[in-house]
């Protein structure tokens, strides 16, 4: 029994995979327009413009024992859009 119940859950993972990806896409699609926005007039971090999206990542974190690991998730994924528009701006 639970060999199956652990296959269950990981189908779960699996398909909210699915939307993170699809999700994740459409941040980073949004992050190269906003490359091409600044072009070479504007430094790619903001750290004021981070810690506000931080704590807006907190306050919509409802089950509270969660939010460290999702506020380090942002983190990460903020550190690699920094990453993919710094490539994008060396790129031209």
């Amino acid at each position: 029994m639970k060999a199956e119940e652990l296959r269950e859950q990981r189908q779960k993972i699996d398909a909210i995979d699915q939307e993170i990806v699809a999700l994740l896409e459409k941040r980073m699609a949004v992050v190269s327009q906003i490359a091409a926005i600044k072009g070479d007039s504007q430094v790619v971090y903001d750290p004021a413009r981070e810690a506000v999206v931080l704590e807006q990542v907190a306050e919509l974190v409802q089950q509270k024992d969660y939010q460290m690991a999702i506020q380090q998730t942002f983190k990460d994924v903020m550190k690699h859009s920094r990453n993919y528009q710094n490539q994008q701006l060396k790129q031209g």
